[in-house]
């Protein structure tokens, strides 16, 4: 019996995937690092900026030394001045009877923020659930194992959506079920067999889909 659900909120709640996509993508041009926007969405998309940077330090194309505790902030607070709702989410949520959460590769002041600009902040009762709570962000399953200790549920009770393979892979090392969202914009050809090869079972194309997909599990 399903008893929860967890929502990540990039890409599923609030559309700035694609927003992070072209603010990082641009930063990262700037410093001289070769990437495009589409090679961004396809490599990036789902994980946190801090894993990003310490990638591209990894294979030498930034600077061992850039002061990520700068850096990171500048970017967080560009793509939260341009959060933008997925269309349809309000009414999604509003069709709802099952208790949710949140569980994001962003930071939890991050995610307050945009669930409080969407005006959604009720729907999930301050149940967050955030890469800075645990050591490893998506794809580590840790963020996903944390949720499922503090809400005291066992991965058959709960059903994840997520738009990222990062995040599918997280959802799936911790054994659960998961539905791929395809509604946001930085959505390509491609991310629905990526989801599932990551482990998606089932997706939905838009909001109004996932609401019809989850009234399956409301009784």
């Amino acid at each position: 019996m399903v008893k929860h659900l967890l929502f990540d909120c990039d890409g599923v709640l609030i559309d700035t995937e694609i927003v992070a996509a072209e603010v990082v993508s641009s930063w990262l041009q700037s410093i001289g690092v070769a990437i495009d926007l589409e090679t961004y969405i396809r490599d990036y998309t789902g994980k946190t900026f801090t894993d990003i940077i310490k990638s591209l330090q990894s294979k030498g194309e930034i600077r061992e030394n850039l002061a990520l505790d700068t850096v990171i902030p500048e970017l967080d607070a560009t793509v939260r001045d341009n959060q933008r709702p997925i269309s349809g989410v309000w009414d999604m949520l509003d069709s709802l009877k099952i208790q949710r959460s949140v569980v994001s590769n962003s930071a939890k002041d991050y995610v307050e923020l945009a669930l409080d600009k969407l005006s959604i902040t009720d729907h999930f009762q301050g149940r967050i659930f955030s890469a800075d709570m645990v050591e490893k962000g998506k794809p580590s399953p840790d963020v996903y194992l944390l949720a499922l200790e503090t809400l005291q549920l066992q991965p058959d009770e709960v059903i994840v959506i997520e738009d990222s393979r990062a995040g599918v892979k997280a959802a799936t090392a911790a054994g659960l079920e998961v539905i791929g969202f395809l509604g946001g914009s930085h959505v390509r050809d491609g991310l629905k067999a990526s989801l599932q090869e990551a482990g998606a079972k089932s997706f939905a194309q838009n909001h109004q889909e996932l609401s019809e997909r989850l009234a399956q599990y409301q009784g």
